[in-house]
Formats: structure tokens, sequence, C-alpha cells
């Protein structure tokens, strides 16, 4: 299993706990307004039951499809509310990494955007005096064994980031923060999470 797959696992997993405990309240909610609105819609329908039967089935017939719209716009709204969550948690559960699978993904994230193979690597100061040649000689190795060209070389100052890289040649970055990859790979990835969180 991949260090990629394994933290999709992870994330899930931690993603689909925390969702679930957040889905039971949102349910709950839900329940607690549905009750309300009924004990409403019932007393409303009594009222109206004296000036005519055919109206206060009208008005209940009302009530009933905005509480039912009620509902759903709760509902979605704790699953987007989930969503956000669970991509939220993604930098520190990747920065969180036992050393060799992060040094494994910053490899990876190096070799797979590099436009020449001889951008400079920058990386946070932790990881720069961590991991800095190991990352380096990784994500090298991948790129020769892809049959690349494969002369990156690490930077001697550290990006302000949060974790991931930057790779740098001249006055071209490319960005390659965690941040910024989530948020690029967000719209692909938000209906494999919601089926992780939701199902």
């Amino acid at each position: 299993m991949s260090g990629v797959d394994k933290i999709t696992m992870r994330i899930r997993s931690d993603a689909k706990e925390e969702s679930e405990a957040l889905l039971a309240e949102a349910r709950r909610e839900v329940e607690e307004m549905l009750k309300d609105y009924e004990k409403e819609a019932v007393k409303q329908a009594e009222e109206t039951a004296r000036r005519g039967e055919l109206q206060a089935d009208e008005h209940y017939k009302r009530r009933e499809s905005v509480m039912e719209l009620e509902a759903r716009k709760k509902v979605l709204e704790a699953k987007q509310e989930m969503l956000d969550m669970a991509f939220s948690r993604v930098p520190d559960v990747i920065t969180s990494l036992p050393d060799d699978m992060y040094i494994e993904f910053l490899s990876r994230l190096a070799a797979r955007h590099t436009r020449t193979g001889m951008e400079q690597i920058l990386l946070t100061k932790d990881d720069l005096g961590k991991y800095g040649v190991k990352v380096l000689l990784l994500a090298n190795g991948l790129l020769a064994a892809e049959g690349k060209p494969a002369a990156l070389s690490l930077a001697d100052e550290a990006a302000d980031i949060n974790g991931g890289l930057i790779l740098r040649e001249g006055d071209v970055e490319v960005n390659c923060t965690i941040d910024t990859v989530l948020h690029f790979i967000r719209e692909e990835l938000s209906g494999e999470v919601a089926d992780v969180l939701f199902s």
C-alpha cells in the first residue's frame, strides 16, 4: 500500500469518526425541529379547522412542505460542515505522518510538479533541517527512475509556508504547499470523501 493510500485511509478513518458524531448531532437537531414543526402544524390545523376543513388541510400541507425543506436544508448544511472539517484536518494529518511517509510525500510532490527537473526545493524551516537532504535525494531518484532530468537542488533558505514545498527556478515558483494542493484537488475528492462520510 502506497504512502498516499495510507494517508487517504487515515484521513477517511479520522474524518468518518468525526463526521458520524456530527451527523448524529445534526440528525438529532433535525428530529427536534420536526417535532416542533409538527406540534405547530397540529395547533394551526386545529384552529383553522373551525374555519373549514379544506382550508386547514391546505395549510397543513404547506407547513409540511416547509418543514421538509428546512429539514433537508439543515442536513445539507451539516454535511457541508463535516466536509469542511474533514478537509481542514488534512494538513495536520499530513504533517503528522511518520518521518518516512512524510519524506515520501514531499519527494513525490516535488517530482510530480517539477517542470524541468532543475528547480530548487524550498521547504519549511523545520522540514529543511530534518528532511531536506532525504527529500532531495528521493525526489531526484524518482525523476531518474522515470527517465526525466533529475537535477533538483535544495534551497538554503526556508519557505514561509505551513507544509509542503515550493519549487523555484529563476523567477518562476510553483506553489506545492499542502493548502494549495488540497485546494486544487478538493473538488475532485469531495464526492469520494462524501461517500466515505455519509454512506
